[in-house]
C-alpha cells in the first residue's frame, strides 16, 4: 500500500489533530515512509545536486512527496537541569501537483508533527503526536519564496520566523499534557549542504536520494514546562533539512543518524544505513564540521559505528543498540555516544527510538566531551 494512502487513512481514523499512536504501532514501517511506492512517477526526483537559495528553500517543496523540518537540541536550566528537545514537521504529499483539486477545504498534503522532551534528571521522557490536512489554517507550509517569514503549523504546533526575520531567528511552539515547548532558535554556524553539494544518494537507483543540508551548531532560548514546572533554559540546536520521493532502497530496513556537538567548537553528522542483515550499507554517509564552519564529506571508508549493549523497549517490541563507538582516522575522532536516557522511544505512526545522548572521547588528538542527538529505525521485532 502505498505510505500517502496508509497515511490518509490513520488520518481518518484518528481525526484531526491529536493522534492516538499505540493503535497504528504497527501500521507503517521506516521502509513503507522511505521507500520507493511504485506510483512516484509524478513526482519530482532528487538526481543531480541542487542549486539551492536561500531563503527560498528554506520553504515548500511541492513537486516532491516527503519532506521535513527537523529541530533537535540539547538544553540547561540556570538551575543546572538538563533536556533534550525534538520537534520535527513533515509535509507529506497525497497527490502530485497536477492532482491538486481547487476550494478551500481541498488539501493535496498531509502536514504532521512530532515533538519530544527529555527531562534527563526528572529520568523521564514526554511525547506527542500531530497529524492535519494541510487546509485552511489547520496545517501549511508558508513563506521561504520571495522573501515571505516561513511558518509551518500542524494544529496547535508552529514554526515560524520570529518577527521581522525570513527563516531565523525561529519560534518553536508546541504543548500537549505533560509538556510544552516556547523555543527560538537564533542564527549560529552557517549551513551545511550534505552529500554531493546537497544531493544525498541512499542508494545505487537514480533518485533514491534526498536533497539535503543542515544548520549544525545554533543557540538557542526559552522555556520548556514539564510536568507542570516551568523551566528557564537555554543550550545548543541542530537543525535538518530534507526533501525526497523515494530514498531507500529494497533491502534497507532503516538507519542510524548522529548530530553531535562537541566542546571544541567541532560537529560530527553521520548516518548508518542499515540493510536487512544487520549490517552497514555502503551508501552510508556523514559530514564533519570544523569550528570555523568548515564541512568534510565522511564515507563508508572513514567511519566505523559499532553498537554496543542492547536496550529493549519495555513492551518487548522493540530492541535498539543500547550505546555506540564512532571511530574516524581523518579527520581524527573516537567516540562514545551514550542516550542520556535509556528510554527515549517515540510511539507514533513510525515507531522509533531518538533521543538526547552525551559524548566522550578524542578528537584530533585532544580529549572531548558533548552532546547531540541520536536517530534509531528499523528494529521492530
Amino acid at each position: 500500500m502505498p505510505v500517502r494512502l496508509l497515511l490518509l487513512c490513520a488520518l481518518l481514523l484518528s481525526g484531526c489533530g491529536d493522534v492516538a499512536p499505540k493503535a497504528r504501532v504497527a501500521a507503517l514501517t521506516v521502509a513503507d515512509a522511505m521507500g520507493d511506492s511504485g506510483d512516484d512517477a509524478a513526482y519530482a526526483r532528487a538526481v543531480e545536486p541542487p542549486t539551492l537559495s536561500f531563503p527560498r528553500d528554506h520553504g515548500s517543496h511541492a513537486g516532491f512527496r516527503t519532506e521535513w523540518w527537523y529541530v533537535t537540541a540539547n538544553l540547561d536550566s540556570a538551575a543546572g537541569r538538563r533536556f533534550g528537545v525534538q520537534l520535527v514537521f513533515f509535509r507529506q504529499a497525497l497527490a502530485p501537483e497536477a492532482a491538486a483539486r481547487a476550494g478551500s477545504l481541498a488539501a493535496r498534503d498531509l502536514v504532521f508533527a512530532h515533538a519530544a522532551v527529555t527531562d534527563v534528571d526528572g529520568e523521564t521522557f514526554h511525547h506527542a503526536e500531530r497529524m492535519t490536512r494541510a487546509a485552511g489554517d489547520l496545517g501549511f507550509v508558508t513563506g521561504g519564496r520571495d522573501g515571505a517569514p516561513f511558518e509551518v503549523r500542524c494544529v496547535d504546533w508552529s514554526a515560524r520566523a520570529a518577527g521581522d526575520a525570513v527563516f531565523l531567528p525561529l519560534d518553536l511552539r508546541a504543548s500537549d499534557p505533560g509538556f510544552a515547548i516556547e523555543l527560538t532558535v537564533e542564527e549560529g554556524k552557517p549551513l551545511v549542504l550534505q552529500g554531493d553539494r546537497g544531493l544525498s544518494q541512499k542508494s545505487a537507483a537514480a533518485g533514491n536520494a534526498s536533497i539535503y543540508y543542515s544548520m549544525t551548531r545554533l543557540p538557542i532560548r526559552g522555556a520548556l514546562v514539564v510536568d507542570g514546572v516551568r523551566h528557564e533554559v537555554q543550550g545548543l540546536g541542530w537543525i535538518d533539512r530534507e526533501w525526497s520521493t523515494s530514498a531507500l532502497g529494497p533491502d534497507q530496513v532503516g538507519w542510524d543518524w548522529f548530530s553531535l556537538q562537541l566542546d571544541d567548537e567541532t560537529e560530527v553528522m553521520w548516518y548508518r544505513l542499515r540493510l536487512r542483515d544487520g549490517s552497514s550499507d555502503p551508501w552510508s554517509r556523514g559530514c564533519f564540521v570544523a569550528s570555523d564552519g568548515t564541512s568534510a564529506r565522511l564515507m563508508p571508508a572513514d567511519v566505523t559505528a559499532t553498537p554496543i549493549g542492547e536496550w529493549t523497549a519495555p513492551d518487548g517490541g522493540a530492541a535498539y543498540p543500547a550505546r555506540w563507538r564512532l571511530e574516524c582516522a581523518s579527520p581524527a575522532f573516537d567516540l562514545e555516544v551514550r542516550p542520556l536516557l535509556a528510554d527515549q522511544e517515540l510511539h507514533t505512526l513510525v515507531r522509533y527510538w531518538e533521543g538526547a545522548v552525551g559524548v566522550q572521547g578524542t578528537c584530533g588528538g585532544r580529549k572531548v566531551s558533548g552532546r547531540g542527538y541520536l536517530e534509531m529505525t528499523g528494529y521492530l521485532r
